[in-house]
């Protein structure tokens, strides 16, 4: 009896990558499939324009105070401990140059990305699998309406407009939260702060910003949208979906984000 215990606990980490990667395989076809639909719509500029805002404002207006709030507080705690480091090298000179590369081309992208994906993924997938459990998607495709058409291409369509400017917020915020650190602890004037950013930040960083940007803009509505459109059963299943789509969403864009920032890499300046 212990032996075959034994043997089950043993085996269970294996079946448990098993299952993950079975389900991982699954999902990345569901996502192909989805963004392959999305683009043939978008391309036909077959679009809901006027749904399309309404999403950009539920992703990007009712997000603002959320991803401030974070990207303060991060900028601030990352602002503190670059500080206190170069403060120790006499590298007073280089903070604003350090903060400001951390926070475009990492820090900004990646903070609104969290927040929307563990505010608006989690919606979508709550949403559609909510609809797909009471059974209202087989009502579209019984009225030869594409779900995908009605429901996945304005939210991306949204997404992608807000995104960036969620990005961009992002940075502002954190970068104010570095003008304040500097000032405080290592009495580095504004004017010091914005000449090192000057001389630091060149046009290739916005550029790998809103690449990164767009990048999980899309990841985060194809993921969440093809785990609520695939997933039936019960009220636990829209836990199960919720749970399945944040997670999936941030691993995968956190995975694409050194992906990037490897092939963007310029070495030392």
């Amino acid at each position: 009896m212990q032996a075959a215990q034994a043997k089950k606990i043993v085996a269970s980490p294996f079946l448990l990558f098993e299952d993950w990667m079975t389900v991982g395989v699954g999902l990345c076809g569901q996502v192909g499939i989805v963004i392959a639909k999305t683009f043939y719509y978008i391309l036909r500029m077959q679009i809901d324009w006027q749904e399309s805002l309404r999403q950009a404002y539920f992703i990007g207006v009712k997000s603002f105070l959320v991803v401030g709030i974070t990207s303060l507080f991060t900028g601030l705690a990352m602002s503190l401990q670059i500080v206190m480091q170069l403060v120790q090298f006499g590298g007073e000179s280089a903070i604003g140059g350090v903060v400001s590369l951390a926070l475009i081309r990492q820090i900004g992208p990646i903070t609104a990305a969290i927040i929307v994906a563990g505010r608006v993924g989690s919606s979508i997938a709550a949403e559609l699998t909510t609809m797909n459990i009471s059974e209202q998607i087989d009502a579209l495709k019984v009225m030869r309406i594409d779900p995908v058409k009605f429901l996945v291409v304005p939210r991306f369509i949204g997404a992608m407009a807000m995104m960036p400017v969620l990005s961009i917020y992002s940075m502002a915020i954190g970068l104010l939260a570095g003008m304040i650190i500097a000032q405080v602890v290592a009495d580095v004037s504004f004017g010091v702060f914005l000449d090192s950013v000057k001389s630091t930040i060149i046009d290739q960083d916005f550029y790998v910003h809103f690449l990164k940007s767009a990048i999980n803009a899309a990841i985060v509505i194809f993921y969440s949208c093809a785990i609520g459109l695939n997933t039936r059963g019960g009220a636990e299943d829209v836990g199960h979906a919720v749970t399945r789509a944040v997670v999936w969403s941030m691993t995968v864009m956190f995975i694409v984000n050194y992906v990037v920032t490897d092939l963007t890499y310029e070495g030392p300046r």
